[in-house]
């Protein structure tokens, strides 16, 4: 490929990573504004860089200025890092902020010394392979936030109302940037290959950046934060909005999908209470309001919606009665007929097949 595609290619990922952070740091996104705005920050970061490239690809005379842009290098990933660190902690900052601007600074400093300080071999290897060493450690560090934040909406929200499709690609960006940048050190004969992806990925990152939505809608991430913040062993009854109610019978429905605590016959308000995350009065207010019954109705509803299954699954005859009220987790053969008679109308011998 001829050099001065690797210019052009060069110039555009620059140019479109410039605009994309002048858009985001002046509110051109709605949605996840404190987020953006360290977006922003790692954008144009991330657009010195290029310009940097495109510096030493012209002309070596600006040498003052391809300082100034290699300067910020090594706060392209800690930026990163604080915004998605925000998209999912909203009102929060991460602990220890200074230090992940630490290296940076000590860079800087580093480049303005420039030939006072002899480095030994070792440090300059630091040096040379810090950018690449950094990139992997926070493309660590977000992945991470990512697992939390799954794991955060799948305990609250059963993974509803969070939209996380779009915030992926900036999990993963110092995974690709970096080894992006690892082939330009060592493979410089496809320097106009490397340009051409390094522009489709610019190009990528910033289409996800200007199409993003809310991790949490706002009037969601309120909810959840008060849920979070709620303390599990209080012992006096709380009082919760309907859209907590809304998000916590969600929980309890995800939890008795997945787990069916209700096959155990010793399952008591308290432990499922305990399994949700909540106290029993939240409890027994989410089951009363939510789903209309009592913990005892609601629980007996579910292991007689489990024995009809059993019933009428034809592998069961009128001797295995007792068999299928303790497969279904009840403890009482009284309650068994009860419950069965209450959901279907009928007898549980009648619903053999």
């Amino acid at each position: 490929m001829h050099p001065s595609f690797a210019l052009l290619f060069s110039a555009l990922s620059a140019g479109t990573l410039f605009l994309a952070s002048f858009l985001l740091l002046t509110g051109a996104a709605k949605a996840n504004p404190e987020a953006n705005k360290w977006l922003g920050i790692f954008f144009f970061l991330l657009s010195l860089l290029f310009m940097e490239v495109l510096l030493e690809q012209t002309d070596n005379s600006y040498v003052l200025l391809i300082q100034l842009t290699e300067w910020p290098r090594w706060a392209i990933f800690p930026s990163l890092y604080i915004s998605v660190f925000k998209f999912v902690h909203h009102p929060q900052k991460p602990q220890l902020l200074f230090i992940h601007f630490l290296p940076a600074i000590i860079f800087v400093v580093l480049m303005m010394l420039g030939g006072h300080v002899q480095l030994p071999t070792w440090g300059g290897l630091i040096v040379r392979y810090f950018f690449f060493a950094q990139g992997l450690v926070y493309g660590l560090l977000n992945l991470q936030i990512l697992a939390k934040h799954q794991d955060r909406i799948r305990q609250l929200l059963a993974d509803k109302a969070s939209d996380l499709k779009w915030f992926r690609h900036f999990v993963y960006a110092p995974l690709i940037i970096a080894g992006l940048w690892f082939a330009f050190r060592h493979l410089p004969e496809f320097e106009g290959l490397l340009q051409l992806i390094c522009l489709g990925v610019c190009l990528y990152f910033v289409s996800a950046a200007l199409r993003q939505r809310e991790v949490y809608p706002e009037k969601i991430l309120k909810v959840v934060d008060e849920l979070i913040d709620r303390p599990k062993n209080s012992t006096t009854a709380q009082r919760l909005t309907k859209q907590q109610i809304e998000l916590l019978k969600d929980r309890v429905e995800l939890i008795i999908g997945q787990q069916k605590p209700y096959l155990d016959p010793t399952l008591n308000l308290q432990t499922l209470a305990d399994s949700v995350g909540i106290n029993t009065h939240e409890l027994s207010l989410v089951l009363n309001q939510g789903f209309g019954m009592n913990f005892y109705a609601y629980v007996n509803n579910l292991r007689a919606e489990e024995a009809v299954k059993l019933l009428e699954s034809r592998r069961y005859g009128r001797g295995d009665m007792e068999a299928i009220a303790i497969r279904s987790g009840f403890n009482s053969r009284t309650t068994f007929y009860a419950s069965i008679k209450k959901l279907k109308g009928k007898t549980p011998v009648s619903l053999l097949k």
